[in-house]
């Protein structure tokens, strides 16, 4: 099974939609609060980063044209199968209360300022969803790296072996 990031990719896609409502109001009224959005927005990348990062290292192998050399595709496996990549995860993570309290300090008074109190309450509403999502990004973290790990590992075997084949 090929682990997903529902949860966190919904509850990003949710905050880019909002932004994307109401951005002209935000980017006429900037403050101290608009950089402090913009690290939010990083630390939410974090995550999406790396597990794209780490992915394209793992299929790299598969689309590699001259299966005769190994080297640099072999070490990203080895690096995926020793589990150096759950370290790299658990540090590439968002950090999800840092986020609340970044929302809390500068940017809920920022949004009731400026926007209407429906668009406040959505925007409030995501980022209690991010909140608690801290255990689904650990989740999904976990997931990825133990995928990554077991498809790396069966490729290893079978490079180590002579019988990697790509029909």
């Amino acid at each position: 099974m090929i682990p997903t990031f529902t949860s966190i990719l919904s509850t990003t896609k949710d905050l880019g939609d909002l932004f994307d409502s109401f951005k002209y109001k935000l980017l006429n009224n900037p403050s101290e609060a608009s950089a402090k959005f913009a690290q939010v927005l990083e630390e939410l990348s974090l995550i999406l980063e790396f597990v794209e990062k780490e992915t394209i290292r793992y299929l790299r192998i598969i689309f590699l044209p001259d299966k005769s050399n190994f080297i640099e595709c072999r070490s990203a496996l080895l690096s995926l199968e020793s589990g150096y990549v759950t370290i790299k995860g658990y540090e590439a993570r968002g950090h999800c209360h840092k986020i609340m309290n970044i929302y809390e300090k500068y940017l809920d008074r920022w949004f009731n300022k400026i926007l209407d109190p429906l668009e406040a309450q959505n925007v409030r509403s995501v980022f209690d969803r991010m909140d608690f999502s801290d255990l689904d990004m650990i989740q999904g973290i976990k997931q990825i790296t133990e995928w990554l790990k077991e498809e790396s590992e069966a490729i290893l075997l079978m490079v180590d072996s002579d019988q990697f084949t790509i029909t």
